[in-house]
């Protein structure tokens, strides 16, 4: 009837908070267990995988801190923020250790660099303990963004079923699936268990709007999982995006983007070009598809290989 997350552990009917170690590392994050006083799905929930990804962050404390024992039927895993050394780093998707992508070293090493550490940590204490997954992250410091959600396709047809469904009760228009099995939702569906990954807030900022949009999301995916009680709430119309096509700069200078967030464009059209320091076009970039702009780059320094805009 315990539950136990690494060096934290809660009975049932209790809820304790404190610092979760990192496996063979002196790197502690922040953690909340809460062990419903009613059976139920255990659910884990980490923001802040990225440092600069705010909204999911601060939605993650707030959650951790309102939800207790009595609200819950089943067990809530929540880490906020995953990712403690790139959040005080304040550094765009790396870590300050290794300069890995925590959501690129899935399901991580327990004798590897600090980040891939911190993968095997939520992998085996996390994923491994749970019914469903909730990724919670925005657009980071040079991200403009128009929320989305990623469910995942690499499970079996229940998982995948499942993770299809709550991703679309989260209050967020636009929804997509991957088959990808690089990164936390994937290493979650090949272990089977359900899960999505979400996206609100841009430019390394946050609002009030953007947290609780992301707190009513969290909290209606909770009910559908029986987890809170009450009733799913209807967010209205959700746009399902069949595929998502990932660009990168081909070269290092300074970006220059045509589009905005949500802006529809066809086939062929101009999105941006890459300048050199004198003004000179280095390389110009066309839409590979019709489809929506789902986030683009908003810094003006760019380096080869950085993602510069993401169509849905």
């Amino acid at each position: 009837m315990t539950l136990k997350v690494g060096n934290i552990e809660a009975k049932k009917g209790e809820k304790n908070q404190g610092f979760l170690n990192i496996i063979n590392s002196e790197i502690k994050v922040p953690c909340t267990v809460i062990n419903g006083n009613e059976e139920g799905k255990t659910v884990s929930i980490t923001g802040g995988t990225h440092g600069g990804e705010y909204p999911g962050i601060e939605a993650a404390i707030r959650l951790a801190k309102e939800l207790t024992p009595e609200m819950i039927q089943g067990k809530l895993i929540i880490l906020h923020p995953c990712n403690l050394p790139a959040f005080h780093a304040k550094l765009q998707y790396i870590g300050p250790y290794d300069g890995k992508n925590l959501n690129r070293e899935y399901p991580g090493m327990a004798t590897g660099t600090i980040t891939q550490k911190i993968a095997y940590t939520v992998s085996t204490e996390l994923l491994d303990k749970s019914d469903f997954y909730m990724d919670l992250h925005g657009g980071d410091i040079h991200e403009a963004l128009e929320p989305f959600v990623i469910y995942s396709e690499a499970g079996n047809n229940e998982v995948n079923k499942t993770s299809k469904e709550a991703a679309s009760i989260m209050g967020i228009k636009y929804v997509c699936g991957s088959d990808s099995t690089n990164g936390s939702l994937g290493s979650a569906a090949l272990k089977g268990v359900p899960g999505f990954l979400a996206e609100i807030g841009q430019c390394g900022l946050w609002t009030e709007e953007e947290v609780e949009k992301y707190i009513s999301g969290v909290k209606n995916v909770l009910r559908y999982l029986c987890v809170l009680k009450g009733g799913v709430v209807d967010y209205g119309e959700v746009k399902y995006i069949h595929k998502m096509k990932r660009i990168v700069a081909g070269k290092t200078g300074l970006w220059y983007s045509k589009v905005v967030p949500n802006q529809e464009v066809k086939k062929g059209e101009k999105v941006g070009e890459i300048k050199d320091y004198f003004g000179k076009t280095l390389e110009e970039y066309f839409a590979l598809d019709d489809g929506v702009i789902l986030y683009v780059a908003s810094s003006l320094a760019i380096n080869e290989g950085d993602p510069i805009y993401r169509i849905g």
